[in-house]
């Protein structure tokens, strides 16, 4: 199964410059754990519920810190083309929840572990 027919469709990112506070308040908006992060639109990380928490165990001020003093640099990815296989392997490999999902160089989407579980799931029911 291709990347792209189980990623959800909407990149839900917060800028570099944007702080915690606004990055969990987005996160808790959209029932998502991990967020892309663009500067001038272009994808130059992610910042997770792994990182806030992160950040509130080091006393960050959630309202005044920047995103970029927490978020992961230089996202692992996939494309839309790519099978299920591969994105599940690299997120073993990186141990991380979240692939942002590229078509031709922009981001188009979210790949989580979550929806990689519902489509085993779903093919482990249909086979029992």
């Amino acid at each position: 199964m291709k990347v792209g027919t189980l990623c959800s469709s909407e990149m839900i990112s917060v800028d570099l410059t944007d702080t915690l506070v606004e990055a969990a308040q987005k996160m808790a908006r959209n029932h998502v754990g991990a967020l892309a992060v663009l500067e001038e639109g272009e994808l130059v990380g992610m910042i997770s519920e792994a990182d806030l928490v992160t950040a509130i165990a080091e006393d960050a001020s959630l309202a005044r810190t920047p995103v970029d003093e927490y978020m992961t640099e230089g996202a692992i990815t996939v494309t839309s083309d790519d099978d299920a296989g591969i994105a599940a392997r690299r997120m073993l490999e990186h141990r991380i929840g979240h692939l942002p999902v590229l078509d031709h160089d922009s981001a188009i989407g979210m790949l989580s572990k979550g929806d990689l579980l519902a489509v085993g799931a779903v093919a482990a029911h249909h086979e029992g």
